[in-house]
């Protein structure tokens, strides 16, 4: 990874919160409106890819479509010193990977929350006509209340409609451990393949572990196509029945046999005991 400049424009970088392939996230000073705001910005070494703009254009595209408190707010794109950026709302808190990596106990009493949160903030998502497409615990930011934040829409995608139907699927993009099998093969993409990738990170919040591992990712892929459903209560025998039932069936390998939709998903989760 490239090092930035002291200064972009009026954006003064302060400290790194994280790291992508070709981005890096940071907290800045930003100059014009006075305050701390979150800075996810081109690596230097990746600066001339125009693909890697053309990805922070599109997620500002999508962002400003959207109006919901679970999911970040985008500002605006900048170019400063030749380095794409995006310039958004600062959420000080680690994403869901970092904190399941210090312990699946301390999430526990804060699971309910979030997991009801992150679905409404998706489900608005899909009633503005998007797909995520990239849902996993790398991409839900949690504060130690339960608030969070989803982020990431670079890879997001129109809802499939009828001409989406007459021409077929779209190019397979994702994190393998979380990817539906239909976004594996490159299929139509519906808000259920949300609702699969959000079935798998409830079940690593749960378990600690993600549903399938593999020496490769060609091996990972097919077990998310055809491998056995994994139960969480093969991890955790105390995990409520019920909730167990719903992570397994969000993460059926057919679309159908998945809950309809977010809305559902809610409503199952809205019954649990927290």
């Amino acid at each position: 990874m490239g090092s930035l400049p002291a200064q972009l424009g009026s954006l003064k970088p302060v400290r790194q919160l994280g790291v992508g392939k070709h981005c890096q996230i940071w907290e800045a000073l930003d100059g014009v409106a006075s305050t701390s705001v979150a800075v996810k910005v081109v690596d230097p070494e990746m600066a001339h890819d125009v693909g890697q703009r053309r990805l922070l254009e599109h997620e500002l595209k999508v962002a400003t479509s959207l109006a919901h408190p679970g999911l970040v707010r985008i500002d605006r794109f900048e170019d400063e010193a030749g380095l794409p950026l995006l310039v958004m709302e600062l959420f000080p808190h680690d994403n869901l990977k970092r904190q399941v990596a210090a312990g699946v106990e301390q999430l526990a009493p804060r699971l309910q929350r979030i997991a009801m949160e992150t679905a409404m903030a998706l489900d608005h998502m899909h009633s503005r006509g998007w797909v995520h497409r990239d849902v996993k615990p790398d991409n839900i930011l949690a504060a130690a209340d339960g608030k969070v934040k989803v982020i990431d829409f670079a890879i997001a995608s129109r809802r499939p409609g009828l001409l989406g139907g007459l021409w077929g699927g779209q190019q397979a993009q994702g994190s393998p451990s979380y990817m539906a099998p239909e976004q594996i093969r490159g299929g139509r993409v519906d808000p259920r393949a949300d609702i699969y990738s959000l079935g798998c990170t409830f079940y690593e919040l749960v378990t600690g572990e993600v549903p399938y591992s593999a020496v490769t990712t060609n091996d990972l892929l097919n077990k998310h196509v055809s491998a056995p459903v994994p139960s969480v209560t093969l991890h955790k025998p105390s995990f409520p029945t019920a909730a167990a039932r719903l992570i397994s069936r969000m993460m059926a390998k057919r679309p159908a046999d998945r809950p309809g939709s977010m809305q559902d998903v809610i409503a199952e989760v809205r019954t649990f005991r927290a």
